[in-house]
């Protein structure tokens, strides 16, 4: 069987290792312990492991349902992915949430990709030293299951077309900038916390609560977007306690990473997250340009 590599995440990989091979792991501040979220074991393999999972799901979603999650340990910090299609077909909510497989941030040799007990592969140097092998040979290790017969339309990897380009273009950020941690697994509580909705409760018209995977979400130091699966709807805070659902605008891969960057008030590549206040950013983004005032 022949497996290509994608040159773009050839090129996203060596982006990552070179923005992130410095940097130390980041352990849960005992000082802010409300947000935990930040804590990885890893902070290479972290990256390196969403360029890894965006191969799998470019490959795998919509032939096989498989989905990768990021995993957050409340001891570890994110210290796995879950390559899984529990969330993506309706048809296998039975399954174990790891049955096609685990890649772990914390293992020697980071990240290294098991399935059961049969497989252990190290991906971490070679990723390092020819990142294509280590994704062909990652894609050639993880399954490729026929979708089970019976109806699909309401599952993601049928609605959602655009998730293996989403899933791209947010390994791309993460490789970019070091201090972005996306989400893939969202607890929208339907009780308020200090008078205030989750936004996505909000947004959904307190349609949606508990557990979802219907959405993405990024965080930037104190500026959060929820991305929805299928790349059609996002929701940002506008300013303080001020939320906003819109249509996204960008339709070409390009575009909608200029959009999220935006949305996320990201700087420049390979340096600390600057976070612009949301109020200011969005003021930012509805200033005439030059030519406009000009005219």
């Amino acid at each position: 069987m022949s497996v290509v590599a994608d040159p773009e995440l050839v090129m996203t990989m060596h982006r990552a290792i070179a923005h992130y091979r410095d940097l130390h792991p980041r352990a849960i501040p005992v000082d802010h312990p409300d947000v935990p979220e930040l804590a990885t074991p890893d902070r290479l393999a972290y990256a390196v492991a969403w360029i890894l999972a965006a191969a799998i799901v470019g490959s795998r979603y919509r032939a096989s349902a498989i989905d990768v999650l990021p995993v957050y340990h409340p001891e570890h910090g994110w210290d796995r992915f879950l390559v899984t299609r529990r969330v993506s077909c309706k048809l296998c909510a039975d399954e174990p949430a790891d049955s096609q497989g685990t890649l772990w941030l914390d293992k020697e040799g980071a990240p290294v990709y098991t399935i059961g007990q049969s497989l252990e592969l190290a991906l971490g140097s070679l990723s390092h030293e020819d990142p294509a092998d280590a994704i062909r040979r990652l894609l050639f290790a993880v399954p490729a299951p026929r979708l089970r017969q019976g109806d699909h339309s309401s599952c993601p990897h049928v609605w959602a077309e655009r998730y293996p380009t989403i899933y791209r273009v947010t390994a791309g950020l993460i490789a970019d900038y070091p201090g972005l941690i996306a989400a893939r697994e969202i607890f929208v509580d339907e009780q308020p916390i200090d008078g205030t909705y989750h936004p996505l409760y909000t947004a959904s018209g307190a349609r949606l609560s508990g557990w979802t995977y219907d959405y993405v979400q990024y965080l930037a130091g104190e500026r959060i977007v929820f991305l929805r699966i299928d790349g059609r709807l996002v929701t940002f805070e506008v300013e303080p306690g001020i939320w906003r659902t819109e249509e996204v605008p960008a339709r070409a891969e390009s575009e909608l990473r200029s959009y999220l960057e935006e949305r996320l008030g990201l700087g420049t590549p390979g340096q600390p997250i600057v976070t612009v206040p949301s109020g200011e950013a969005e003021e930012r983004r509805n200033a005439p340009s030059d030519e406009q005032s000009e005219e």
